[in-house]
């Protein structure tokens, strides 16, 4: 969730200071490159129980690892636009407990390039006014064998939050508008924006309990309000958005290759967003935040599916302490406590309770940027009542430059 992002535009994100970021842009002028390799594993002591398929006998997650290579483009267009590429690389593999005796293997792997998103944001009306549009290029992967899905059930969770957790959607397409204004003291902004999902959902498949990829997403309205002021010396954003989701097509494969189709409509996401900037002396920064999403539950047919709600906080401090001119040590302390979804009982849906701490470095010389860091987590992963100890660490560089 997710990463909870939407492939072009990120309302949420425009509404907390459109005015400032936009002005920000305009004045800089630079063209930037990003380069972000990170590498991420987690294990699970005894294992993460999952059910067999295709009348295999049940197996057991050990562990499961992903390299990934993020890519970002900023270029900005006349005085008004900017235009923005990302895209990523992905290589991701689940190891077992045994063999999967319907497979025959004791590892998936899922490997490619993501789908390749573009976005391009105008500013009017004296920035107080955002205009974005989006598409999804469908350069990623949108036909998986059966033990590429395999892996894809495992590192597309939620809870375990891989940065690239799927490659391919197919094509998809946003737009949206952010209104900004001083209202006592304070910067508002306003956002809505309409998104044609791509054609392909397995991840929403998945996390929905579905077993069948083969997930046709309508569209789904965003709308978000924000605020940003002064607290006393300190600094505050606050932001509510709901997304509000058309009716998809889902089509559910039987044995004997029969198919049915259902249609299915997820109910509405409800999310506030918190931060507070402190104005610490010897911080260059410290702030704390609080993101609380609520997913109500989804309709298949004119049935309401029990188990389908699920409720996910992530809260946290992050703080920037000077180490000379051009360097910085960058601390952070982060909380998680999901309830997953009851729908299902795979890691596609599971709860899971977690700490991390992340520890790196910010230096920038001209115009050029480093910023290496690791990250350690510890958790508790719940499957469906089965309760498994879980650990993580990441590690990670961005590599970073205007022009």
């Amino acid at each position: 969730m997710r990463r909870a992002t939407h492939p072009t535009l990120t309302v949420a994100a425009c509404a907390l200071c459109a005015s400032s970021l936009a002005a920000q842009e305009r004045l800089t002028g630079y063209r930037s490159f990003t380069l972000t390799p990170v590498y991420e594993a987690w294990g699970f002591g005894d294992g993460v129980a999952q059910p067999g398929q295709f009348g295999g006998d049940p197996v057991r997650v050990e562990r499961a690892s992903q390299w990934s290579l993020p890519l970002g483009v900023v270029i900005p267009i006349g005085e008004r636009w900017t235009v923005d590429v990302s895209g990523a690389y992905a290589s991701g593999e689940v190891r077992l407990a045994g063999v999967d005796s319907a497979r025959g293997v004791d590892a998936y792997t899922l490997a490619g390039v993501s789908d390749v998103k573009l976005r391009a944001t105008g500013n009017f009306l004296g920035d107080n006014l955002v205009v974005t549009v989006g598409v999804n290029l469908p350069a990623g992967k949108t036909e998986l064998d059966d033990t590429e899905l395999a892996a894809l059930r495992v590192l597309a969770a939620p809870a375990l939050g891989f940065q690239t957790p799927a490659l391919g959607a197919g094509p998809g397409g946003t737009t949206g508008l952010v209104v900004a204004r001083q209202l006592g003291g304070w910067a508002w902004a306003a956002g809505a924006s309409y998104e044609l999902r791509g054609t392909y959902a397995p991840i929403a498949a998945l996390t929905a309990g579905a077993s069948s990829p083969d997930f046709k997403p309508g569209g789904a309205l965003h709308l978000s309000l924000g605020a940003d002021g002064l607290v006393g010396q300190h600094g505050m954003t606050v932001n509510v958005a709901a997304d509000v989701y058309g009716t998809d097509r889902l089509t559910i494969k039987g044995t004997g290759g029969s198919e049915g189709r259902a249609d299915v409509r997820l109910g509405p996401t409800l999310t506030a967003e918190w931060q507070l900037r402190m104005a610490v002396p010897r911080f260059r920064e410290l702030a704390l935040y609080a993101v609380e999403r609520y997913r109500s539950r989804y309709k298949q047919g004119d049935s309401t599916v029990a188990g389908s709600s699920g409720n996910y906080l992530d809260f946290g401090v992050r703080g920037v302490v000077g180490a000379g001119r051009s360097l910085a040590v960058v601390a952070r302390l982060d909380g998680r406590h999901q309830t997953g979804l009851d729908v299902d009982n795979t890691l596609a849906t599971a709860a899971i309770v977690s700490g991390a701490a992340t520890v790196g470095l910010a230096y920038e010389r001209g115009r050029y940027a480093l910023q290496p860091f690791v990250r350690g987590q510890l958790g508790t992963i719940d499957t469906a009542g089965e309760r498994s100890s879980a650990r993580a660490l990441s590690a990670g560089v961005t590599l970073g430059a205007r022009y």
